[in-house]
């Protein structure tokens, strides 16, 4: 399964920042620690502030931290936030769309398969990832 960009950026900047969860982090810091462009990275800080994931303070000891529990933040959360989960319903042989009245060898099978992708990213938190890492 392939993410856009904005998405496995913000997953890394969650991630990293989970692993010192309560450290500011300032955005030069993530962008030393992760090589994301600074722009790029200020938009997503931006993206994953918006929705609550964290907040940022101003000034010479400013940075970002979480606005709540790691545990709280599921992986879907995060793809929600970025590219929507309706990615997931594309059609996985490529189609524009599913012509459910003619639908592909691959229908069922797909259907199956991203409802259980979609439970895993809904019950896998940011300190799941974190305990799965120890």
């Amino acid at each position: 399964m392939n993410f856009s960009k904005t998405t496995s950026y913000s997953l890394n900047v969650l991630s990293y920042m989970a692993k010192y969860e309560d450290r500011k982090m300032s955005a030069s810091l993530l962008h030393d620690k992760l090589q994301i462009p600074y722009s790029y990275l200020r938009y997503i800080l931006l993206t994953l502030s918006k929705n609550g994931f964290i907040h940022g303070t101003t000034g010479r000891n400013g940075g970002f931290l979480f606005s709540k529990d790691i545990s709280e933040i599921s992986l879907a959360d995060i793809i929600e936030a970025t590219e929507g989960l309706d990615s997931f319903n594309r059609c996985v042989m490529g189609f524009s769309e599913c012509p459910f009245s003619n639908k592909c060898a691959m229908h069922k099978l797909w259907e199956k398969t991203r409802i259980r992708i979609l439970k895993v990213l809904m019950k896998t938190s940011l300190a799941d990832l974190m305990k799965k890492r120890q």
